[in-house]
């Protein structure tokens, strides 16, 4: 029975630490790419309005880096359908650039999960 607790504490602080250094990728990329993924997109006109309301703040910058997510998902937002210059610009969005987007987001996905798995083998273990 220790060797199980130990395993799910080894399991809980693996998990914890890929949230942090996704976290801090995300920040990476909230930071440093997010000009260059907003060059991509100026036929967006969602994009071009939060970016005048919200400024170039952090919360202003976290703000676009989840529109710019919402746009390229494979289900865009309802508000996309009222800016049909943007769909030429997300289906021409570099993929280098994509996968700055999507990879971190995949992760906090599956580490959610990962809780859920983890909180199922606490009550088990309780």
């Amino acid at each position: 029975m220790n060797e199980t607790k130990l395993l799910y504490a080894a399991f809980v602080i693996a998990l914890l630490t890929i949230i942090v250094l996704n976290f801090a990728v995300m920040a990476f990329v909230g930071l440093f790419k997010l000009r260059e993924m907003e060059s991509h997109l100026k036929n967006c006109y969602l994009l071009q309005a939060y970016r005048e309301e919200t400024g170039d703040g952090l919360y202003g910058r976290k703000y676009r880096l989840n529109l710019i997510t919402a746009m390229l998902s494979k289900h865009p937002s309802l508000l996309l359908l009222n800016d049909p210059c943007a769909f030429e610009d997300i289906r021409l969005f570099p993929l280098h650039l994509r996968r700055w987007i999507e990879i971190p987001y995949r992760i906090n996905a599956f580490s959610c999960y990962g809780f859920l798995v983890l909180f199922g083998w606490a009550s088990i273990l309780a």
